[in-house]
Parts: C-alpha cells; sequence; structure tokens
C-alpha cells in the first residue's frame, strides 16, 4: 500500500488489475479529456509493466492503482510526477471510471495523493494541468485545495484541434 483514505487504497499495479484498467481508460466518456483515444489490452500491459520496477518519489510520473476499500475493486488511478531538476516540483494526474464517478472518489485521492507528495518527498509545490471544459475536473481539483493559476487560450493540440489549458496549483503551506 501506498496510501489510503476513508474509503480507498492506493497501491502498486498489478496484472489483476489489467482489465479493468484497460476497460476505464477504453471508454470514450473517461477518455474525453485525455490525451489517449483509444486503449488497448497491450497498451495496459506494457504500462503496468513499466510500473513494475518504478519507485514512488524518482523523477518523473509514478502511477497508483485506486482500489475501494468496501469492495476491492479498481476504481482509478493517480500519478504523482517529480521534476528532475527540482524535486521539490510536482504534477499529479487523476483517472476514475465512469462507474465511480461522482461520489467524491477523485477528489478524495487527490487530496491524499497532494498530502502524501508534501509529507514524503518534501515537495513545495505540486500542479495540475485540466480541460477548462472539464468542470467536474476543476472542480475536484478546487475541492482539493488547489487553486487555478492560468487559463492559456488555444495552447495545447488536443485530438486535432486547438483547446485551452487550466493550470491549478497548490503550495506546501498555502
Amino acid at each position: 500500500m501506498i496510501f489510503e483514505t476513508a474509503r480507498l487504497i492506493a497501491r502498486r499495479f498489478g496484472p489483476r488489475d489489467l482489465a479493468t484498467f484497460v476497460a476505464m481508460r477504453d471508454d470514450p466518456e473517461v477518455s474525453r479529456y485525455q490525451s489517449w483515444d483509444r486503449y488497448t489490452e497491450d497498451d495496459g500491459r506494457s504500462f503496468i509493466a513499466e510500473l513494475a520496477t518504478a519507485q514512488p518519489g524518482d523523477p518523473g510520473w509514478f502511477q497508483i492503482a485506486l482500489e475501494e476499500k468496501s469492495s476491492g475493486a479498481f476504481v482509478g488511478d493517480c500519478g504523482l510526477f517529480i521534476d528532475a531538476a527540482d524535486r521539490r516540483l510536482g504534477r499529479i494526474g487523476y483517472t476514475i471510471a465512469r462507474t465511480h464517478w461522482n461520489r467524491g472518489l477523485a477528489t478524495e485521492a487527490v487530496a491524499a495523493l497532494t498530502a502524501f507528495a508534501f509529507d514524503r518527498f518534501d515537495m513545495h509545490r505540486i500542479t495540475a494541468s485540466v480541460d477548462p471544459r472539464n468542470a467536474a475536473s476543476c472542480r475536484v481539483l478546487e475541492k482539493a485545495g488547489f487553486v487555478k493559476e492560468a487559463h492559456f487560450r488555444g495552447s495545447e493540440w488536443f485530438k486535432g484541434a486547438w483547446a485551452d489549458d487550466a493550470v491549478y496549483a497548490r503550495l506546501r503551506d498555502r
């Protein structure tokens, strides 16, 4: 276990997660504001294999599986990126399976991941980049204590069109 909340266990990915992870990422509603369109079993197998040797706190992305305590079900994932040039700076990302939307699980995971990063890795600043059309994700960040710092218009080439990007941040001491 990496960390836990009242309703979630955050843990390493394993082979048991493959089918539900791929199904979540291949759901068009889930991937609507994500960088991928389709997600195959081979994609999932490669993803899980790459994480086998990764360690939380290493520079780069580390993805964490989210399991519901009450049922043991895979509900999504979250990730922490630690900047190699300055390990006090990081980014987060998160994805929740559609069957688990609107239950506060994303907010719970983001708040816990942020606390984990600040406590365990002595980070100063954590950011999140979100498509501002994804109002639910913006609310998750705000509820987890992030502040919107920027709105870049037409700054990302995203799925064949220019899209806006909003940047949220949370500081260790504020």
